[in-house]
């Protein structure tokens, strides 16, 4: 009856969701569309702006940009969104206009080893010595030594003895004296230098590459153009300058070949490799437009799809589309999820109403038991079939039962909880149950009555987990189950354990963000029977720290006050009104009792917030003192029995 009942409410539940939500679904769907729309029309426009005559992108629309989102959604990202510079070359890489091949034919790059070589030739020369027979009038006046040296190739090709300043003859050691100064070191020596000098001016002529002009190239191309012309023009002038200086060098070693100067050219190979680099950047850009020459409509095409792809991430992103698409997308899966579950309860709610119309679903089992639970038959449950349900009546009226008591709804709650538990043939060894505080509001004797019910009817679950408050429920379920812990000697005298049930407590922090924790239950929980026993043990562990915090305080004072009522009252059992009275039989000592008492009576009693008297401040400052004094108290009274309590104590850990 009651899977009945539920199945019908979520029935009507779901079909009622399922409408609100298809409203929903069909209006976000329907805004989808109109922005997907207002997207491909933005889109559209770009193109437009940058003259484009592809009929895809002049007549771009909804479809179109909801056919690319799904196509490419592995393409669609962040990284896909250009800079403004980027968009800029691809909008000037579309433009319908062919430009002419570039010829880069004559810019041929030099090669290193032999730049590296001519200077090395260079830096030796320049340095070298003619070791001859010198005049040194000569090597003093290079004027007159150049003189000198023509005048001796005129004279040798005239074959005249005669000097054609005076007329007269040249006598022959003057002529050997000049021959020897120019011998043929010095002749070789002036051969190299102007051999150097034709291999300078051509590495010059070499270095003025002609370069395109930057009209020449697609317009996309201009920045890279640009910026590599820049730099090439930049080593271009260093390395003329590196030239420049081998030639006045060279200059000088000519005008006085007995100069030896030990001239150094270091930066020769980073400078002609710079001047290599930028000259090859300078061919790839003219690679790049004669490629787009050859490939003219692809290139075009590859730059309109990276626009696109670019056009459509910046929308996706900017928009959110893939939140707003993801959304629509569980809306759907939603939708088909509650189409099938009102289908699928459909059909149970019509098998349901054929079977609670011929039964009454367990109602004398369920009776039975709640009677022998409560131990009477005056509560009971009985089939309606006209609401197809049950009514719950007293004392065997028609009228449903008013007036529950708290245990009364808490017993026929256990039991229909226990009877759940077997329906549709499940079996209580197969099942796992959890029972929280089954006595709720419970007597002693419905205590016993439902300590019995929970034994009876889930002993033999698979596994069972019990949680109660009530310390004297614990111990009925405590002594149950501990009993079904097999403890055996064997030979070697080990003791082996089968231990079939555990116990545990749960301890909560006192901190801001409170926690719990589960724990091995102490060993005063197992091993005695009375709650006198764990409060004993929980203030004696208190005795010797220096102070208390907050909570222990608190829990200082009510301690106290249960364990002095249970001590006191047994000890003195002619009757006493109050607690006062109690404390007045067993505490003679005066400042000792109006300290207990006024510890005791007004921080764990009080009913009232103090804002002025700063009552924690005091709490925290006599909480210490306090425990002693009140196990001073019971030591004073009946030592034999302190001795015993703390020797119990000692045997425990929590």
């Amino acid at each position: 009856m009651e899977k009945y009942k539920m199945t019908l409410e979520k029935h009507r539940l779901n079909t009622k969701k399922y409408e609100l939500n298809k409203f929903e679904n069909s209006k976000n769907e329907e805004s989808l569309k109109k922005n997907l729309s207002k997207w491909s029309s933005n889109i559209k426009k770009s193109f437009e702006l940058i003259e484009t005559n592809n009929n895809y992108f002049l007549n771009y629309d909804r479809t179109k940009l909801g056919n690319f989102i799904k196509n490419n959604r592995s393409n669609i990202c962040r990284e896909s969104i250009l800079d403004v510079e980027q968009v800029k070359e691809l909008k000037n890489a579309i433009k319908p206009s062919r430009k002419s091949d570039i010829n880069s034919n004559d810019l041929d790059s030099f090669r290193l080893e032999e730049i590296e070589a001519l200077f090395a030739e260079l830096e030796k020369v320049l340095s070298s010595s003619i070791f001859s027979a010198r005049i040194e009038r000569l090597v003093q006046n290079i004027d007159i030594n150049h003189w000198i040296q023509e005048g001796l190739a005129i004279r040798a090709s005239h074959q005249n003895d005669a000097c054609e300043f005076c007329g007269q003859t040249i006598p022959p050691h003057r002529i050997n004296e000049l021959n020897n100064h120019f011998n043929e070191e010095y002749s070789k020596l002036s051969k190299q230098l102007n051999n150097l000098e034709a291999k300078f001016a051509n590495l010059n002529l070499q270095m003025n590459k002609k370069i395109p002009e930057q009209i020449a190239f697609y317009d996309d191309l201009h920045p890279e153009f640009i910026l590599a012309k820049e730099n090439f023009l930049i080593s271009q002038i260093a390395c003329m300058a590196l030239t420049n200086n081998a030639i006045t060098g060279l200059d000088e070693k000519v005008a006085n070949p007995f100069l030896a100067n030990t001239i150094r050219f270091l930066d020769t190979q980073i400078l002609f490799q710079s001047f290599n680099q930028h000259l090859e950047i300078i061919i790839g850009t003219i690679s790049k437009h004669n490629n787009k020459n050859k490939d003219f409509e692809e290139e075009i095409k590859k730059a309109q799809d990276a626009l696109e792809l670019h056009f459509v991430c910046h929308t996706v992103f900017s928009e959110n589309y893939f939140s707003i698409e993801t959304n629509i997308k569980n809306q759907r899966a939603d939708l088909e999820k509650l189409n099938s579950e009102i289908t699928e309860s459909k059909s149970t709610i019509d098998a349901l109403e054929s079977i609670l119309i011929n039964e009454a679903v367990g109602a004398d089992d369920f009776n039975k038991k709640l009677s022998k639970f409560i131990g009477r038959n005056d509560i009971s449950i009985q089939f309606n079939k006209d609401l197809k349900g049950y009514n719950l009546i007293r004392d065997g009226h028609s009228q449903s039962a008013t007036n529950l008591s708290e245990g009364e709804k808490t017993a026929i709650a256990f039991v229909y909880f226990v009877s759940k538990l077997k329906e549709s043939g499940n079996k209580i060894e197969n099942t796992i149950i959890l029972v929280d505080d089954p006595i709720s509001s419970f007597d002693s004797t419905h205590l016993f009555c439902s300590f019995s019910f929970l034994k009876q009817e889930c002993e033999k679950a698979l596994q069972l987990f019990i949680f109660t408050h009530n310390f004297q429920y614990f111990k009925l379920v405590r002594d149950w189950l501990i009993k079904k812990n097999e403890r055996k000697r064997l030979t070697d005298g080990t003791i082996q354990e089968n231990l079939k049930s555990h116990f545990y407590s749960i301890d909560s922090t006192s901190e801001i963000n409170r926690t719990s924790i589960i724990k091995n239950a102490n060993t005063t929980l197992l091993n005695f029977n009375s709650e006198y026993h764990f409060i004993f043990f929980k203030l004696y562990s208190l005795k010797d720290l220096k102070s208390l915090d907050l909570e222990k305080a608190f829990l200082a004072a009510n301690f106290s006050r249960k364990l002095l009522e249970a001590f006191l009252t047994f000890k003195f059992p002619k009757g006493r009104n109050d607690f006062s009275q109690l404390l007045q039989a067993g505490c003679p000592d005066n400042l000792t009792r109006e300290k207990v008492y006024r510890f005791i009576n007004k921080y764990s009693h009080n009913q009232e917030i103090e804002f002025h008297d700063s009552p924690i401040d005091n709490l925290l400052g006599e909480g210490d003192n306090i425990v002693s004094d009140i196990l001073s108290i019971i030591s004073t009274l009946d030592n034999k029995h302190y001795s015993e309590m703390v020797e119990v104590c000692s045997n425990c850990v929590l």
